[in-house]
């Protein structure tokens, strides 16, 4: 079998869970004996080579994508990495006004890109079950072609060690976060202003956006000796696992996380973990993570307390390596693949 993956055009610009998702996809699946390329636009195709596209989340860029592989008859499997704070009822009276104007008037919206292409797509698998809810039940996409596909995380980050992180930062035991710094998603201003009053180590490791939220933070941390932060560590760099084993907490207290690829490693490196609570997090860590409401301080804080004076165990990190390595993902992706070719 042989598979060709997209996504949209800034994906390789950025660290972060889509990406991750993509490029582990593709590693075990070819463990798994799929040939997968990724695609490139200025590369000449002939796409009878392949028995199906992949495109990994659904926005104005891959939907035109997505529309033109359909056009040429290719096989079309979506991974939406979609999420909206609406409950599948209002979400579908939201998007049936945007459809009129689309029609009419020509204007499009973000979830109009987002129904077109999972009604385009011959199998749709998003990360969660409240993400198929969102895709069924508010954008009105047949249950029969949405097949859930959960994340997962490289068994590396299971035998993670905390030395190395140790030795080059002599921290340990701190409160950590990954991730983008700026992007207001992941709500890092919120995080710091909690770190502030907490006064309790942290380290924030992440690429600080040049624009006036990632300044904002970037000058709350400055005002903060204990906060750590340390601009960028690649995801396949040994200090990234050795920082997860070393922290005591793991906080991402984003106002969604379908599920938190940065959670995973973490807590299969032994860290206790506070999330936020939407957005399908309790499907992968049940009872065993804190979770937190990420409009609340208050909340967040509460949270991060609670994680700092409780043991670090192996409940949490067992559960992971148990149910979300990328190996199974790839099973059950090929799994979709065999259905529609």
């Amino acid at each position: 079998m042989k598979v060709l993956f997209a996504s949209f055009p800034a994906l390789n610009l950025m660290e972060g869970g889509a990406k991750t998702q993509l490029l582990m996809s593709k590693k075990y699946l070819e463990k798994l004996g799929v040939g997968v390329e990724i695609f490139k636009e200025f590369t000449d195709y002939n796409l009878k080579e392949f028995d199906l596209f992949h495109l990994f989340a659904t926005e104005g860029a891959t939907y035109h994508l997505g529309k033109v592989i359909k056009g040429l008859r290719v096989k079309l499997v979506v991974s939406p990495i979609f999420y909206s704070r609406y409950s599948p009822t209002i979400l579908s009276l939201l998007t049936s006004f945007p459809l009129f104007l689309r029609r009419f008037f020509g204007i499009w919206t973000e979830h109009t890109y987002v129904k077109e292409l999972c009604s385009l797509a011959d199998i749709v698998a998003p990360n969660t079950k409240k993400e198929k809810l969102l895709i069924t039940r508010g954008l009105g996409i047949k249950e029969d072609k949405v097949i859930v596909v959960p994340n997962g995380v490289e068994e590396r980050f299971y035998y993670a060690k905390p030395d190395l992180f140790i030795e080059t930062y002599g921290l340990k035991d701190f409160i950590l976060y990954t991730g983008h710094i700026g992007w207001g998603r992941k709500n890092c201003l919120r995080l710091l202003r909690v770190l502030l009053k907490l006064r309790h180590p942290a380290v924030l490791i992440g690429k600080i956006m040049d624009n006036e939220y990632g300044r904002k933070c970037l000058a709350q941390a400055q005002r903060c000796p204990w906060i750590k932060i340390i601009d960028h560590i690649p995801h396949s760099s040994p200090l990234l696992e050795s920082a997860y084993a070393a922290c005591q907490v793991f906080c991402l207290p984003s106002f969604y996380e379908t599920p938190g690829l940065s959670a995973l490693e973490a807590g299969l490196a032994g860290a206790n973990v506070v999330i936020t609570k939407y957005g399908g997090t309790e499907e992968y860590y049940k009872d065993l993570a804190i979770y937190v409401n990420p409009y609340s301080e208050e909340s967040i804080e509460k949270g991060i307390k609670k994680a700092l004076a409780k043991r670090k165990g192996s409940d949490l990190r067992e559960h992971i390596r148990k149910n979300f390595l990328w190996l199974q993902t790839a099973e059950r992706l090929l799994a979709l693949y065999k259905r529609i070719t």
